[in-house]
């Protein structure tokens, strides 16, 4: 049986996640983004009709626009993205890892490794429609669960043809430790796992250190979960770390992200280490913060080994810019398999994948 989708948002940009999925006569929203920067408007939203809503996870850009659509409307997540759903927002659960039948349709998830009770989602119709959600290969504490095949792959690509392996960055990161730093963080993603790397720095380096409460919590809130939800061998440094006191007053600071600014932090260089918005694009450029990535998404040849896992015979690199060269680079890299339209048909049988691979 084929399905349509239809890309409402997220492809060819950093943007907010909106993927309509039409098969057996159901039509599934995949996430409901809402804007990076708080002040631009949500239009993917209007006009919308869809049986059912599945969210990937927490972050604004995947749940931020659940409030432009009819409450009517059932919505899935698991429990813990459910605390970020508007007050009194009905839902209703999605596994951490397993299988559940939405509008007549099986929905596989599984551990997508980027954010705490965030998933990916895999719908088995079309030969299966596999969606990352965002995803990542290299977290210290949020395993990537193997999925099942699929015909068509829509997945993160944030980082476009990006590489730097995680060991690189956290290099660069610990370069800097030596100064006054507040690291404002997404407080259910990368903050978990770089409390913990924190916490092993500053004893070695003897600097003072303080972790926003609303972290700790999360951490708490993971370590409550079964334990093949967390990587093997760190309750213990988990359990630690919320015994351990803040510092009055803290070289480093792990933070909440609230949209901080320099002259929040008069004592502090802040260092950020994910998305800039454009004001914090400019603050760069002007030397007055600071900015390192952490790896939280695919980089690109780990997308192209989950688009190779999946036997995937079309991919859409979402959530990053489709200019004449990325879209050069994507091809090098997926061959025919390369999506760019906003419209595809997923059909029940596809070409073999021997077929589609660039052959060098």
């Amino acid at each position: 049986m084929s399905a349509t989708i239809q890309i409402l948002s997220g492809l060819g940009g950093k943007g907010p996640a909106a993927i309509v999925v039409e098969a057996q006569g159901k039509r599934l929203l995949l996430d409901a983004g809402g804007a990076l920067p708080p002040d631009e408007p949500i239009t993917w939203a209007r006009g919308l009709d869809v049986d059912a809503v599945l969210i990937s996870h927490d972050h604004v850009d995947h749940i931020g626009g659940v409030a432009e659509l009819p409450t009517q409307i059932p919505l899935y997540c698991t429990p813990l993205v459910a605390k970020a759903l508007p007050p009194q927002r009905a839902w209703q659960p999605l596994p951490y890892r397993g299988r559940i039948n939405v509008e007549g349709m099986t929905v596989t998830t599984g551990q997508a490794g980027h954010s705490l009770g965030g998933v990916w989602l895999h719908l088995d119709v079309a030969g299966g429609i596999f969606y990352s959600g965002d995803a990542c290969f290299e977290s210290r504490l949020f395993p990537f669960d193997a999925p099942p095949p699929a015909h068509t792959a829509l997945l993160d690509a944030s980082y476009g043809s990006y590489d730097q392996p995680q060991a690189q960055c956290i290099h660069a990161i610990g370069k800097a430790l030596d100064h006054p730093l507040v690291l404002p963080v997404p407080e259910t993603g990368r903050a978990l796992e770089m409390a913990l790397w924190l916490a092993e720095e500053a004893d070695q380096r003897h600097l003072p250190l303080a972790i926003d409460p609303i972290i700790r919590d999360n951490l708490a809130a993971l370590l409550a979960l079964p334990n093949d939800l967390r990587r093997e061998g760190l309750d213990e440094a988990i359990q630690a770390l919320l015994k351990r006191p803040n510092a009055r007053d803290p070289a480093l600071w792990l933070v909440s992200d609230r949209g901080d600014n320099p002259a929040d932090w008069p004592h502090h260089r802040l260092l950020h280490t994910g998305y800039l918005t454009p004001q914090r694009r400019q603050q760069l450029a002007a030397g007055e913060v600071l900015w390192q990535r952490w790896n939280v998404h695919l980089r690109a040849s780990h997308l192209v080994a989950l688009a190779n896992q999946l036997q995937a015979t079309q991919v859409a690199p979402l959530f990053t810019p489709l200019h004449a060269n990325a879209e050069a680079a994507w091809r090098a890299l997926l061959g025919e398999r390369f999506i760019t339209q906003p419209s595809l048909n997923a059909p029940s049988e596809a070409r073999p994948l021997s077929s589609l691979l660039l052959t060098h």
